[in-house]
């Protein structure tokens, strides 16, 4: 059992240098074995001992009535006779006090050795030796710990300090404390291993936070963690009172000092970068705690936008121009669907990769990008989140009225800087599809107007690929549902007892849900393809085969099961045949086809190859124009019409780099499109930091939401931290294998995937061909030319800017 002695100020038993070299070779001694002892003894700094202040008792008065009785050189002696008689014994002082006070048992029960009292009186002196250290220690702490109201609105000041730094800077300065509470966590059940330096580094900050409010670096990092994570008003109170939080005023305080920083640098970044803006609506229910008739509970619905760092018609598009991109593009769409056919059969648990012969096979390897999205730290978009307007977006007027809010926010607010703006710069507003609808109807409405400003000349519209996946599944879902005893998705989302998914929803989490059952089903249809290119019986024979040969069979297996190749195929032979055709084997290959291409634009995604997003451009339009989706067919054709005909190149570029996906941590799979990342965004204002109380209103809002990155900054860093995202920052994702060998234990039951003449599908099960319908669509040319009869309108060139030779300069000054 390891001991710990604490020594009192060597004064007490030192001698001066004028009393007799004995007596120093005595001391001498005692401090050599002192020395000896240094992983078992804390040391104090010498303290001067010149007078004795002794307690009201009575052992300390006989002590006090004794010491009064003797002069220095008395004590001197006496001391001298006990310092050789304990050189004589082998022992030192040290030994000496913890045999008599704590740590032999035979002296304490010893009464001649023991006298009542003298436990106490050494404790008493301990303690108060102890105490006055720490608080030497505590003050040389405190002025490390203080982050000024300059720096506690910057989120890389408030994060400076990993949680390591920290406690290092606190052991570093209060070695007294830190021993005291590591030797007392450290033997507590209760505190896990390694967490006793966070409840030590937290104890020494309340402790220290009491001595003065400017030692605060922690309590306000907690305090705006808390703020945001559900505690009341109340609460917050009650912690601030513990020394744990700074106070629920300098909190929300704080909040609008973030806000107004926020703004202010925003404001300057878009003078020197490109930029852009997403937006979308936002409902939040607000709630009273008395009504009244001017103080009722609403339904608030208004709209958060977020900025993101980051020649007409003359030449328009025609039908062949559109069908000859198709052309070029698809070859690395096509390789693209060959290798995620070969990851689906690596990914097999039943084909175990992990231990495959040849997994390092350079045939194994993905395609290489179209136009790769760069990774890394300094690619990380930088976002800001604009105050939240009380807007609903529901009409043109909304929008123009959010258009103008929004500006006004970033700086352009009089009519000079307006011009400036107009003359300066381009914004691509980028949203969903009712939103760029309703922005490109106010682009047409205001093309005569008076100056470029007004008639949003310096305008881009972009619709967000997030909501185009939505449509493109919504696509599939239409083509595809089939009957419960068929072969579509409603019979694969019964066997899998998938719920809500046979009709098409816009809200809850309709979309993850059909997205993940669609990514099973293609999965289960894909390894039975495997098994029958292959000639095997299972997934596991395959691992037989080397990586070239894997690749070969999957180039096989798209070629011939999945693409528009192989359907003509069939059709050449019924025309050749009639009655040859096997109806429920052509539904498969076109499933394939299309699940793969949708697959592919996923990953794509994720991947950030914007080439080949772009690439997938006109089979987009195709399967939007052929699946009855005028309104993405025609967002698709306007985004062609800008990248190929009218936009300057380095609009182009800009759209094509910085305006479809955003990437928040850097890193590879790490891209999202930019109006999902504003749905994250709107997640956090209505769900991760939302604000309650009775008054919440737009007001508060406005100015809370800017603040916001920095709080979710703040909010990551503590939970990263202090351990709490090893504890569930993703749901876990239940293994979907036992799912997907059900679905295709009944695709290889039903032979669907074996080619048998003659074979008839119900009319409920035969699904249409979309992209075969939309290409002979658009070659009819009157897709084409209903969305040319709507691009056919005026844009004035006049720049009257009559306010500003009629605005006051002062004005403009102030």
């Amino acid at each position: 059992m390891a001991q710990s002695v604490t020594l009192p100020p060597k004064d007490l038993y030192e001698s001066s240098s004028d009393e007799g070299s004995y007596s120093s070779g005595i001391a001498s001694d005692l401090e050599s074995d002192t020395d000896s002892m240094s992983e078992t003894i804390t040391h104090l700094p010498p303290a001067s001992v010149k007078t004795h202040s002794w307690p009201n008792d009575f052992y300390q008065q006989s002590t006090q009535a004794k010491y009064e009785q003797l002069n220095s050189y008395e004590v001197y002696e006496r001391c001298l006779k006990v310092a050789t008689t304990m050189k004589d014994l082998k022992i030192n002082l040290p030994i000496f006090l913890d045999a008599i006070s704590w740590g032999n048992e035979h002296c304490i029960d010893d009464s001649n050795i023991q006298p009542a009292g003298a436990t106490a009186m050494l404790n008493d002196a301990s303690l108060k030796f102890t105490s006055e250290n720490v608080k030497q220690e505590l003050k040389k702490l405190g002025p490390k710990l203080h982050l000024r109201t300059s720096e506690d609105i910057s989120p890389a000041e408030l994060t400076r300090l990993g949680l390591d730094e920290f406690i290092d800077l606190v052991r570093a300065d209060t070695p007294i404390l830190w021993g005291l509470l590591k030797d007392i966590l450290q033997d507590s059940n209760q505190v896990a291993e390694k967490k006793w330096e966070q409840v030590a580094l937290t104890i020494t900050s309340m402790i220290s936070y009491t001595q003065s409010h400017n030692h605060n670096r922690l309590p306000k990092l907690l305090a705006i963690y808390l703020k945001f994570r559900g505690i009341s008003a109340k609460g917050f109170d009650t912690l601030h009172s513990l020394g744990l939080t700074m106070s629920h005023k300098w909190t929300c305080d704080s909040v609008g000092r973030m806000s107004k920083h926020c703004m202010t640098e925003v404001v300057q970044k878009i003078k020197a970068h490109p930029w852009m803006i997403s937006y979308d609506n936002i409902n939040i229910p607000f709630r009273v705690f008395s009504q009244r008739i001017d103080n009722q509970g609403e339904f608030g619905n208004g709209t958060a936008a977020t900025k993101k760092r980051a020649a007409g018609m003359q030449t328009p598009l025609t039908e062949f121009d559109i069908l000859e991109l198709g052309q070029e593009t698809y070859p690395p769409i096509q390789e693209r669907m060959k290798y995620t056919v070969l990851k689906t059969l690596l990914d097999a648990s039943e084909f175990s990769f992990k231990t495959y012969k040849d997994k390092k096979n350079l045939a194994l390897k993905p395609p290489p990008s179209a136009d790769q999205m760069p990774i890394g730290e300094d690619h990380i978009t930088l976002q800001w989140i604009l105050g939240t307007l009380d807007i609903a977006e529901a009409s043109y007027e909304d929008n123009n009225h959010l258009i103008d809010e929004w500006l006004q926010q970033l700086g352009w607010t009089t009519a000079a800087e307006k011009q400036k703006f107009a003359s300066d710069k381009v914004v691509t507003w980028i949203g969903d599809q009712l939103t760029m609808d309703r922005l490109r109807h106010l682009y047409i409405f205001h093309g005569s107007d008076d100056n470029s400003y007004d008639c949003m000349d310096y305008s881009v519209l972009m619709f967000g690929w997030f909501h185009l996946q939505m449509a493109h599944a919504n696509s599939l879902h239409k083509q595809y549902l089939g009957t419960s005893k068929g072969q579509g998705l409603q019979h694969a989302f019964n066997l899998l007892n998938r719920k809500g998914l046979n009709k098409v929803i816009t809200q809850g989490p309709f979309h993850h849900n059909l997205n993940e059952a669609r990514h099973h089903i293609a999965q289960a249809h894909i390894r039975e393809d495997w098994i029958q290119i292959a000639g095997v019986d299972n997934i596991a024979e395959l691992r037989n085969k080397t990586g070239d040969e894997l690749k070969a069979l999957a180039s096989e297996l798209v070629e011939t099961r999945a693409s528009s190749e192989a359907i003509d195929n069939l059709d050449e032979l019924q025309k050749e045949t009639p009655g040859i055709m096997d109806e429920k084997f052509h539904q498969v290959i076109m499933w394939n086809r299309d699940i793969l291409q949708y697959l592919v634009l996923d990953q794509t995604i994720k991947n950030g190859d914007v080439g080949l997003m772009k690439n997938m451009l006109p089979h987009l339009l195709y399967r939007f124009i052929g699946g009855g989706n005028s309104k993405y067919a025609i967002e698709v054709l306007e985004l062609m019409k800008g990248l190929y005909r009218e936009w300057p190149e380095e609009v182009v570029d800009f759209v094509h780099h910085h305006c479809w996906l955003v990437n928040m941590t850097g890193k590879a799979e790490g891209f999202c499109p930019v109006d999902m990342a504003q749905e994250h965004n709107i997640q956090d204002i209505k769900v991760t930091y939302r604000s309650q109380g009775p008054s919440i209103k737009w007001k508060y809002m406005k100015k809370l939401h800017p603040a916001i990155h920095v709080i979710r900054s703040i909010t990551t860093y503590i939970e990263k931290e202090f351990g709490a995202l090893a504890q569930g920052f993703k749901h876990t994702t239940p293994s979907a294998e036992r799912d997907i060998q059900e679905l295709q234990k009944k695709y290889h039951e039903s032979q669907y995937h074996i080619y048998t003449a003659g074979r008839q599908a119900k009319a409920s099960e035969k699904a249409i061909d979309f992209s075969l319908k939309g290409v002979t669509k658009l070659q009819d040319g009157k897709t084409l030319s209903n969305w040319h009869y709507g691009q056919d309108f005026t844009r004035a060139i006049r720049e009257d800017w009559l306010e500003v030779d009629n605005e006051d300069p002062m004005d403009t000054q102030e």
